[in-house]
């Protein structure tokens, strides 16, 4: 089938695996993979990262796995989505560590580009919420990583854009929240050494984000959880 990334270029013809099970997954791997093979969830990546001749389909891999509801940590299938975690969760007042411009990425796409959100500069990229993943090698078969257990295993694959295998599964700790929405501040900076200056001073803050209008001004945004 013809596939294509987040800005719809390059379309490549791919052939689709789509197993619904880590051995499924294991076996795939291991007969095709030693050619050219790419991991890919929903396909919001840039350029062609998730492309190839063959493509391993995660997305039937979309299981709550455990929850613990007195520290937040969540185990799951990585091709489970952020969108998905987000409206079972949010209601019960939780919420995810980081979340970057669009909530229909994967777990395993998320770790795979380490992705960020406007909350970077104070709780770091999506990986560093990660405490363990199970990651299915050509070489090794299926392998569970953390920092402790394979560390360089669980390193290269946060942030290895599917390199090093397919991510099956993974742990992460939600965070409590009050409510579901956010008490924001608007600051208009008059120009970009303006603009930089009030993100320094506004480093406290939970999430923030600056926009630049080229053909007018500069305005900084500015946003507190409504729980701190």
């Amino acid at each position: 089938m013809k596939l294509h990334g987040w800005g719809r270029y390059p379309v490549v013809d791919s052939t689709v695996f789509s197993p619904a099970t880590a051995a499924a997954v294991v076996e795939v791997i291991q007969q095709e993979g030693q050619g050219e093979m790419i991991p890919r969830g929903l396909g919001r990546s840039y350029g062609d990262s998730s492309l190839a001749s063959n493509v391993l389909q995660t997305t039937q891999m979309d299981h709550f796995l455990s929850f613990d509801d007195a520290s937040g940590e969540l185990c799951c299938s990585a091709g489970l989505s952020l969108a998905e975690i987000l409206d079972s969760f949010v209601p019960r007042g939780w919420f995810l560590p980081v979340t970057p411009g669009t909530r229909f990425v994967t777990i395993g796409g998320a770790i795979a580009s380490d992705v960020h959100g406007k909350n970077h500069h104070r709780d770091g990229s999506f990986s560093e919420h990660i405490s363990t993943m199970k990651v299915a090698t050509v070489s090794d078969g299926l392998v569970a990583c953390s920092r402790q257990q394979f560390p360089e295993l669980f390193h290269a694959t946060c942030g290895g854009m599917g390199l090093t295998g397919v991510i099956l599964e993974a742990t992460l700790n939600l965070k409590p929240i009050r409510s579901s929405t956010i008490q924001e501040t608007t600051i208009k900076a008059a120009n970009l050494e303006e603009a930089v200056a009030l993100l320094d001073d506004n480093h406290s803050a939970q999430y923030s984000v600056a926009w630049i209008d080229c053909l007018s001004t500069c305005l900084l945004y500015t946003s507190d959880a409504a729980d701190d």
